[in-house]
């Protein structure tokens, strides 16, 4: 595909379009900006979880929204609340866990070194895969699918692979947000089917002048074998990232130009899948309870700016009085003899109620999160239970890394596509449990190995999963390596035998735990069994 370097901008989540249904006047069947029903029958649920990305800000943008103005509350006053309100990152922190503990170990690959070293700069900026993937992760869980573009650079074809990696052009990921695809079409019109169609709108700058840009929109649309660009034949300047202009807009061919692939080179990860490019978002229920929290915050932060200080109320006292009225340890109030003055304040009971009701939400919160790394009580719970958790959580997190791991591999096979350069084997490990192993069982797994209960292989693989040895260390080049370091020593020992002093030395050894035929390693309180 071309080399656009003008390419999206990086953007946390898209502007939503201007327009929902019903379509207004003009936007028809030749406009590619049109999203299809499935798009908008999507989008009412990525709304809550726009507004937990987008955080406090976005909370104070919608806040007539999501925090409505009470009966005969002024303008002022509502203001005033608002500027207390927060939306805590409850989500947004359960999303960037989960995938931190899919991706613990990163992703391993086995393949050609070529990979070994793209995996380093998947995108072109210096992002390496693991980080990548860990970014549209996040995405497809918060959403329920992400998607990325699978690009190559345009320049002249190369007569062979040696010249290819000699021009050093390197396929590259762009990250496509579930927000910027506007439809789709299939082979069969089946959800399932491979697709035959994709519009997806972009946001792009283009410089103007010496030291100036533009900031304008652009629709790609992605067909096996060819792609077209459309921007709009009225370039908008000066815009902030993101803004929309209301209405729709005219659409003219920029560039359209053909690929050397004949499927469209878009890969997307899941984490809820109903179909191609169709998902839903699955902690959905947690974004609601993170805006509840938000809004049950803000009525206790609102009650306690409020009622927390208390109000002097006085009986009998003349406000017209000349008597300068001062309050302090050192001083008293003169009143008459009926009057009397006294603190009004709300009782803790009402503050007590509100808490419960944030420690509730909070409580919902942690235990509908997909994370295995939410905190759970692991004193007042049975074995069983735990193991019951264990497995549903472990479940959920082996489909996601299924898919993640499909994904990768897809890439893979794109840009080997691309370059004509065998795609590696990628696996992710499915060991989303920290299984660190402590010096004593770091001990007995030795003594087992000592004792021939186990092989040295299944020690390697104990002490790797234990994180006692590196991750990426190989089991059989290790045995083959201690094997040979052996084969060396017998070696060794043997031409120390055949010299004329080799008995008198070799019994010196013996005498020291060092004999061919013992087994037993010397240590100061075992000298050996050769030992006097």
């Amino acid at each position: 595909m071309a080399d656009n370097s003008s390419y999206p901008i990086a953007s946390a989540t898209p502007a939503r379009p201007a327009y929902t249904l019903p379509l207004p006047p003009g936007v028809n069947d030749t406009d590619p900006s049109k999203r299809t029903q499935l798009v908008q029958s999507m989008e009412p649920s990525w709304d809550p979880i726009d507004l937990c990305v987008g955080g406090t800000a976005e909370l104070r943008a919608r806040s007539l929204d999501v925090i409505p103005q009470e009966p005969r509350e002024d303008d002022a006053a509502y203001n005033r609340r608002i500027f207390h309100a927060t939306l805590p990152p409850f989500l947004l922190r359960l999303a960037s866990q989960a995938a931190g503990v899919i991706l613990r170990k990163g992703i391993h690959l086995e393949g050609d070194d070529y990979w070994l070293d793209w995996v380093n700069d998947v995108t072109g900026d210096g992002t390496t895969l693991n980080e990548y993937a860990r970014r549209q992760l996040i995405t497809a869980i918060l959403y329920g699918h992400s998607s990325s573009i699978v690009d190559f650079a345009a320049s002249a074809t190369p007569r062979n692979l040696a010249e290819e990696r000699a021009m050093a052009r390197k396929p590259y990921l762009v990250p496509i947000h579930p927000r910027q695809i506007l439809g789709w079409r299939t082979s069969n019109d089946s959800w399932s089917s491979e697709l035959s169609q994709v519009r997806i709108r972009e946001t792009v700058v283009l410089p103007a002048g010496k030291y100036g840009e533009e900031i304008t929109d652009q629709i790609r649309v992605l067909e096996p074998g060819r792609y077209e660009l459309w921007r709009p034949n009225t370039p908008r300047t000066n815009l902030p990232t993101g803004i929309q202009l209301p209405g729709p807009t005219a659409w003219e061919i920029y560039e359209t130009d053909t690929t050397s692939l004949d499927h469209i080179p878009l890969v997307t990860v899941y984490s809820n899948r109903l179909g191609n490019l169709l998902s839903r978002p699955p902690l959905l229920e947690v974004a609601q309870l993170n805006i509840a929290y938000a809004q049950r915050f803000c009525d206790y932060h609102h009650s306690i700016h409020v009622g927390a200080s208390p109000i002097l109320v006085l009986r009998g006292f003349d406000p017209d009085s000349d008597s300068t009225l001062g309050l302090s340890v050192n001083s008293a109030l003169l009143l008459p003899p009926d009057g009397g003055a006294e603190y009004v304040e709300p009782t803790s009971d009402a503050f007590d109620a509100q808490l419960k009701c944030l420690a509730a939400l909070e409580d919902q919160i942690s235990r509908l999160g997909i994370n295995t790394l939410t905190q759970q009580n692991l004193t007042n719970t049975t074995a069983e239970s735990k193991r019951m958790d264990r497995i549903d959580s472990d479940s959920i997190m082996a489909v996601i890394a299924g898919d993640l791991e499909r994904s990768i591999t897809e890439i893979f096979a794109l840009a080997s596509a691309y370059t004509g350069i065998e795609p590696p084997v990628v696996s992710i490990p499915r060991d989303y449990e920290n299984r660190l192993l402590d010096g004593n069982q770091v001990t007995a797994y030795l003594q087992l190995f000592m004792q021939k209960a186990i092989s040295h292989r299944t020690l390697i693989t104990i002490l790797k999963d234990g994180e006692v040895l590196p991750a990426n260390l190989d089991p059989d080049k290790e045995i083959s390596a201690v094997q040979e370091m052996l084969e060396e020593q017998l070696a060794m020992n043997r031409l120390v035998m055949d010299e004329p002093a080799g008995a008198d030395l070799a019994f010196q050894n013996a005498g020291q735990g060092e004999s061919l035929t013992s087994q037993t390693l010397p240590t100061p309180m075992r000298p050996g069994r050769n030992a006097d």
